[in-house]
């Protein structure tokens, strides 16, 4: 692999890591619904910057409208876990009744858009490493019609169990959305996990569960010394923790990632494409015909 010139703004996007972790874990009082920003917004140019180093093309140079839509499609997709948290109560965010309700909706606001191209940015990164272009596993799931129902009436009943008994169904908020809608990408001709695993190719599933990992950790990392920060109410498996996360809890990264992904390729397909054409240029065999 041949190394290009590391970029100008990867420097900067440094700079601000390192500026606003400094003020994010040292700061008085209330700063990380402010600072929380600013420090993502340095992890995505840091990031996309070690991409291109590594001969991946940029996501966010050239590319501001697209990139631009992650962030936008970021705030209601992570409203739509907070709004299913209301229900599970699986975590909570402290101090409490700190903000008024429309400074909470805001700020809370400017912090969700910031979710979706962290995973995106950092699966283009993995792209880069010639081991997520090697194929796996020799697994095929998803291939007919009548594979692709199940898949589609299972992510209705797991999403039914979280509702009705959220206190034996912490997994399902993360894997009934990609179970219902991943079939519905299908259809609909948006990139669908679905048009890999059918032909025995997991090499996007295992860089979207590694790349939310990844986010996993340093969004928990970050989180520990912030102010405001969340904490976890996981019944049953909240004894043994790496920060405020429940070791258990971050098996609930992997499928995340693909949830990510199903959702943002549901709504606006652009990015999702993008990786998808990459990941087809090495791509050892030729997709084969599947019915839709």
């Amino acid at each position: 692999m041949t190394h290009r010139k590391f970029p100008l703004y990867g420097y900067a996007g440094i700079l601000l890591v390192l500026i606003f972790w400094y003020i994010n874990w040292h700061g008085e009082g209330l700063r990380t619904h402010w600072a929380f920003f600013s420090l993502w917004l340095g992890y995505l140019m840091c990031t996309d910057a070690v991409a291109v180093y590594r001969g991946q093309k940029s996501l966010i140079v050239g590319n501001w409208s697209k990139f631009g839509m992650l962030f936008l499609i970021s705030i209601p997709l992570w409203w739509l876990f907070e709004w299913l948290n209301k229900r599970a109560d699986y975590w909570i965010y402290l101090p409490e009744k700190t903000f008024s309700p429309l400074a909470h909706t805001l700020w809370s606001t400017l912090c969700f858009s910031t979710v979706v191209p962290a995973i995106f940015v950092t699966a283009n990164v993995l792209l880069s490493f010639s081991w997520f272009r090697r194929h796996h596993i020799n697994w095929h799931t998803g291939a007919t019609p009548g594979g692709r129902a199940i898949y589609f009436v299972t992510g209705i009943l797991l999403l039914i169990a979280l509702l009705i008994w959220p206190q034996y169904g912490m997994a399902f908020m993360w894997t009934s959305l990609f179970f219902i809608v991943c079939p519905l990408n299908f259809k609909f001709r948006r990139p669908s996990l679905m048009q890999f695993t059918a032909r025995r190719d997991w090499r996007m599933v295992l860089v979207l569960f590694m790349s939310a990992l990844i986010c996993g950790f340093f969004w928990e990392m970050w989180n520990i010394y912030s102010w405001p920060k969340w904490i976890y109410t996981f019944p049953y498996l909240d004894q043994f923790k790496i920060f405020e996360m429940p070791v258990a809890g971050y098996l609930g990264y992997l499928p995340f990632g693909l949830e990510v992904w199903a959702l943002t390729a549901l709504c606006f397909p652009g990015i999702p494409k993008r990786l998808v054409d990459d990941l087809e240029e090495t791509s050892l065999n030729a997709i084969p015909r599947v019915d839709r």
